[in-house]
C-alpha cells in the first residue's frame, strides 16, 4: 500500500465523485431529450412546440426544463448522498423512481405553460431513455471511481474500532478488495469482557491507536475520514458511549452487523416497540428456481458462444502457434455433489505442466489446498496474456451447455485438492460450479483459501437470479482491471 496512497480531504472527496455525478447525469439527460427528439421529429434543431399566447418553444427549451426537474428530484431522492449511492440495483431503482416524479412534475409545468401541442411520444421517449442513460453514465461513473481506488486515488483513510475476529476478517475484507475505497490506517482496543486480551491488531501489522473512550484525541491527531465499529467487539454500554462520541465529529460512522455470511438484499432493519430489529429473508433452491437458473445459464452461455467463436479461433490460432501442444486444456473437477468431471480451459501452460507440479510445491504462494504462483515457470507467452485477462477460462462455456457448471457459482476444484476439506468446506458442493462468482470479484488470487470458502458459502446461502446477474456484471471490470489474477 504505502506511498502508492493518496488521502484527499473528506470534503474534495465527496465533492469530486459528487460533481462526477452531476456532471454524468446532466450529459445523459441531454442525450436522452436529444436522441428522444431525432427518432420522433428526425431532426433537432427546427423542432418546435407553438405556444397560443406568446413565445414559441422549441424541444432544446423543453430538455434544459426537464434536466432542472430531473437533477432536482435525483437530488430530493438522496442520489448525490455518497452515503446512499453505489449500491447496485437499488441505486437504479431510486433513478428511475426519481426520473418518474421529474416527468409528473415536467408535464403539470408543461400545462401551466399552456403547451397543447407536446408531443406524448416524446415524453415518454425521453423519460425511457433517461433512465437508460442515467443508469449507464452512473455505472461508467461506478467503474471510474473503483479503478481511482485500485490505483491509490480516492481512498479513505479508516479506523477500526475492534479488536476482535470479526474485525480482523473486516480487515482482510477491505485490504483484499480495495473498491470500497475504505483503507484501514489503524484500529482500536476492545473492551468486551467475554474476550481476552489479544493484539488482533499487530497481527494485521495495525497499529493500536488506544481505546474507545480516548477517540475524540485520536482523531484529532490522526487524519481519518471513516470509523467502523466491529459491533461484536464491545459491550452496550461502551457501544453506545463510542457512537454518542463520534455524533459531532466530522467523519462517517458505519458499524457492522455481525452477519459476515448474509447478504444484504436479504437484511431489512425494522422497528418492533421502538426496538431495530434486523429481519433476514429466506432462501431455498427450489426446483423452480434451479430450473430458472438453468434457462439462464443457457440462453445466455449460448449467446456468448456463438458471438464469441472468432474470438476464439485467434486463441486457439495463437496457442498453436506459441508453443507444442493441443489447443484445449481438461482438467479433473469437482462438482456438484462430488460428482467429478473435465473443465475445459485453453491451454496456458507448456505441454506436460501437470508432471512438474510435484517439483514447483514448495514456491505454493497460496493457503490450504489451492497451488497458486504469481511467477509460474510453466506458463507460456501466450498463456500469461490469456490469464491476465480470464480469457483461458472461455471453454468453460461448453461446461455450462453440458449442465456440469453454471455461469456463476463456486469454482470448481482439482480433485486432489478436495480430499482434506471439512464438513463445512464441503458445503461449497452444494451447488453446480461457476465460471465465476463471488471471490472471483472480491479479491481473485490475493484471497486466502478460508476467505473464498466463506465468499462460496455466502453466495449458496444467499443465491437468487438477480445476484446472478449482479456478479456477471462485476465480473466484467474485475477482468479488465485484472489486479489479482495469475
Amino acid at each position: 500500500m504505502g506511498d502508492s496512497l493518496r488521502f484527499p480531504t473528506r470534503t474534495r472527496r465527496r465533492w469530486s465523485i459528487r460533481l462526477a455525478l452531476i456532471f454524468s447525469d446532466i450529459l445523459m439527460l441531454g442525450i436522452a431529450t436529444t436522441a428522444a427528439t431525432v427518432i420522433r421529429w428526425g431532426q433537432l434543431r427546427h423542432v418546435q412546440v407553438l405556444h397560443e399566447l406568446g413565445p414559441t418553444f422549441t424541444f432544446i427549451d423543453l430538455s434544459l426544463l426537464i434536466a432542472v426537474i430531473a437533477i432536482t428530484a435525483l437530488w430530493v431522492e438522496s442520489l448525490y448522498d455518497l452515503d446512499r449511492v453505489f449500491w447496485g440495483t437499488r441505486e437504479y431503482k431510486r433513478v428511475a423512481r426519481a426520473l418518474s416524479l421529474a416527468v409528473v412534475v415536467f408535464i403539470v409545468a408543461t400545462f401551466a405553460l399552456k403547451l397543447p401541442g407536446l408531443s406524448r411520444a416524446w415524453t415518454l421517449m425521453a423519460w425511457s431513455l433517461g433512465i437508460l442513460f442515467v443508469c449507464i453514465g452512473r455505472a461508467t461513473v461506478r467503474i471510474a471511481v473503483v479503478s481511482a481506488r485500485r490505483r491509490g486515488r480516492l481512498l479513505t483513510p479508516t479506523l477500526v474500532a475492534g479488536f476482535n475476529q470479526e474485525a480482523v476478517d473486516i480487515v482482510r475484507a477491505l485490504r483484499a478488495n480495495r473498491s470500497s475505497g475504505l483503507v484501514p490506517v489503524g484500529c482500536l482496543a476492545s473492551e468486551h469482557a467475554d474476550y481476552p486480551l489479544h493484539d488482533y491488531c499487530s497481527d494485521l501489522g495495525l497499529p493500536c491507536l488506544g481505546e474507545a473512550d480516548n477517540v475524540g484525541d485520536i482523531l484529532e491527531r490522526n487524519q481519518i475520514d471513516t470509523v467502523l465499529i466491529s459491533s461484536t467487539a464491545y459491550d452496550h454500554d461502551v457501544l453506545a458511549r463510542l457512537i454518542d462520541s463520534l455524533r459531532d465529529r466530522n467523519v462517517d460512522i458505519q458499524m457492522s452487523s455481525g452477519l459476515l455470511d448474509v447478504i444484504t438484499s436479504r437484511v431489512q432493519i425494522r422497528e418492533v416497540s421502538g426496538i431495530p430489529l434486523i429481519s433476514l429473508r429466506g432462501v431455498a433452491f427450489s426446483p423452480g428456481r434451479r430450473f430458472v437458473k438453468r434457462v439462464f445459464d443457457l440462453l445466455v452461455g449460448g449467446f456468448i458462444v456463438l458471438i464469441g467463436l472468432p474470438v476464439w479461433l485467434l486463441i486457439a490460432l495463437a496457442i498453436k502457434l506459441d508453443s507444442r501442444g493441443s489447443v484445449f486444456y481438461r482438467q479433473m473437477r469437482v462438482g456438484r455433489e462430488g460428482r467429478v468431471f473435465g473443465m475445459y480451459k485453453f491451454r496456458s501452460m507448456c505441454d506436460g505442466a501437470d508432471a512438474r507440479l510435484a517439483d514447483l510445491a514448495e514456491q505454493n504462494e497460496a493457503t490450504g489446498p489451492l497451488f497458486k504462483m504469481r511467477n509460474d515457470p510453466r506458463v507460456t507467452r501466450v498463456g500469461g496474456f490469456l490469464r491476465k485477462f480470464s480469457l483461458d477460462e472461455f471453454p468453460q462455456l461448453l461446461n455450462v451447455l453440458q449442465g456440469e457448471m453454471s455461469l456463476v457459482g463456486p469454482r470448481p476444484l482439482p480433485t486432489q485438492q478436495t480430499v482434506d476439506m471439512t464438513e463445512m468446506q464441503s458445503r461449497r458442493h452444494e451447488v453446480l460450479p461457476g465460471m465465476t462468482g463471488l471471490w472471483q470479484v472480491s479479491g481473485r488470487s490475493t484471497l486466502t483459501f478460508d476467505e473464498m470458502v466463506r465468499l462460496d458459502l455466502l453466495y449458496i446461502e444467499n443465491w437468487s437470479v438477480g445476484f446472478d446477474i449482479a456478479l456477471l456484471a462485476r465480473t466484467v471490470p474485475a477482468v479488465l482491471l485484472p489486479e489479482g489474477a495469475y
